[in-house]
């Protein structure tokens, strides 16, 4: 399984990454804002996307989904909680961000908390984890983690948005620090970092809440 970001030029500094099976097909984790340079990397490595795996539905990782689909016909999976922010400027909070070409995607795939996705040899488990959105998710592969706005390194995504709830992100972090072993964190912003440093340090995983 070979990972990497593709840089997107946004102001709201989003993640995308590439997740690349042996046989050069792709899944896309979060599709931020623009589909030119994610669809340019893919073909420059020759790798055909099959998938693309949302995070969440917030604006800065969603806004390319549609022109993506429309030239790849990849699957768009997202929560079956955050599927109704594929389709409004709203709920995605676009309109607070001042978001002019939102485009409404109506051909997802919903997903549920342990559905499981597959590309080729590699899994995708599904962990819902809300907190920063209702429909918030992390997709485990292999010791990686795409922990969206869930998790980032020695932070985790804020609560103060439309149906963002604190008390339910303290428990999704629960669920993450139950985890055994080590994983590799690829957050939906900044570095990439790992969850037993994360478990140590991390001032949110260490709150005695849970």
């Amino acid at each position: 399984m070979k990972v990497y970001k593709i840089e997107q030029p946004s102001p709201y500094a989003a993640n995308c990454y590439a997740v690349v099976s042996k046989s050069n097909n792709a899944a896309l984790i979060d599709a931020p804002i623009d589909a030119k340079s994610i669809l340019s990397a893919l073909d420059k490595n020759n790798e055909q996307l099959k998938a693309v795996l949302l995070t969440h539905g917030h604006f800065d990782h969603i806004m390319a989904a549609a022109e993506i689909y429309e030239k790849t016909g990849a699957a768009v999976y997202i929560h079956e909680l955050d599927a109704p922010k594929l389709k409004s400027s709203y709920l995605s909070v676009a309109d607070f961000f001042g978001i002019k070409n939102f485009i409404p995607f109506n051909n997802e795939t919903t997903v549920a908390d342990g559905d499981v996705i597959t590309l080729d040899e590699i899994s995708f488990r599904v962990m819902h984890t809300p907190g920063h959105t209702s429909g918030g998710v992390c997709y485990i592969a292999e010791n990686v983690i795409f922990s969206g706005d869930t998790l980032f390194e020695m932070s985790v995504g804020r609560c103060d948005m439309p149906d963002g709830d604190e008390e339910t992100l303290f428990k999704s972090l629960k669920k993450l620090s139950e985890l055994t072993g080590n994983y590799r964190i690829y957050p939906g912003h900044g570095a990439p970092t790992e969850l037993s440093f994360e478990k140590k340090y991390n001032p949110y995983l260490l709150n005695n809440r849970f």
